[in-house]
Formats: structure tokens, sequence, C-alpha cells
């Protein structure tokens, strides 16, 4: 395998995971190999064969894609990174295919815009809406069936309306 050095980094094309836990090591979120902050490609196999994860490092940190597939071959997430940091939009997708999240994160790696969850069959599960970090606007649950079980909406951290939890209810015992 060919190695590359510059400025305390080493560069190494396409790792493969069994080399990680001999070579690298992961400090409080930053990737070394050798004591030097990584940057390249690091790759993770199933045990047949097949691509399960790429991702890209630069200097220690995720940046770029980070992709998964299922042991089909079948796309199981796709995230970005800046700098180590959520970024942009995150994908994700159950085995059969259907969309199982999508999330929207800024420069800062918070939420911000919507982030939705799916049922396993396709339904939406989750609809709620961020401005960096922090619920903002319409809010909305379903349940298995399609139910609604929370809608709610949220301005400057309050919510109003349906917000999907349970009355709280005394319970009384009588004494004979």
């Amino acid at each position: 395998m060919e190695v590359f050095v510059s400025k305390n980094t080493i560069v190494i094309p396409n790792v493969e995971k069994e080399r990680l836990a001999v070579e690298f090591e992961l400090i409080n979120g930053v990737l070394f190999f050798k004591e030097k902050a990584y940057s390249g490609i690091v790759n993770e196999f199933y045990s047949e064969g097949s691509i399960k994860t790429k991702s890209e490092y630069y200097q220690g940190k995720r940046q770029g894609f980070y992709s998964g597939w299922y042991v089909n071959g079948n796309k199981w997430f796709q995230r970005f990174y800046t700098n180590g940091l959520k970024s942009k939009i995150h994908l994700g997708w159950y085995l059969n295919g259907n969309q199982m999240f999508e999330y929207q994160f800024n420069t800062k790696g918070l939420y911000h815009g919507s982030v939705k969850d799916w049922h396993e069959k396709g339904m939406l599960a989750k609809h709620f809406n961020f401005v960096d970090g922090v619920e903002e606007g319409s809010q909305k649950i379903w349940d298995f069936s399609g139910k609604i079980t929370a809608n709610f909406y949220t301005v400057n951290s309050d919510r109003h309306g349906l917000i999907g939890l349970k009355k709280c209810v005394s319970v009384v015992h009588k004494n004979e």
C-alpha cells in the first residue's frame, strides 16, 4: 500500500477496517494514524467482502461523504460532514428500499430545516422543523396506522397543540 506524508497528515487510500483496530486511534472525535491526524478514505467491509461503509477524513475529522450499504448492495445511508460536523442533508433507507430518514443540518452540525422519519412500510412517522438546533414551527408524529399522535407548533421553544403526552392519572387506594 502506498503512503503519502505531508504536514502532520498521513494519506492512505482505501483503508480496511481491520487495520483501523491496529494502526488507528480515535481520540475525542479525531482519527489518528501513528499519532498523526489521518486524511484519506476508510472503507469497512462485510465478512463476505462487499462494502459496508465508506468515510472520507481530512486532518482526522470526517470531511465529505459518509455512505453505507446493506450486505445485498442496497443503499443504507448517505451523510455529509464538514470539518467533523454533520452538515447538509442526511438520508437513510430501510433494507426494502423505503426511505428511513431525511435530516437537514447547518454548518454548525445542528438540525436546521426539516427532520423526517418514516416507518419501514413507507408511511411518514415524524416531521419536525428546526432553526439552528431548536424546534420551530410545525411538528407532527404519526403511528404505524397513519393516525396522528402529535400535532403541535413550537414558537420560542413553547409547544402549542397536541404534543402526544399521556394525561396524568391520579391513583387512589381505599383503606379497608
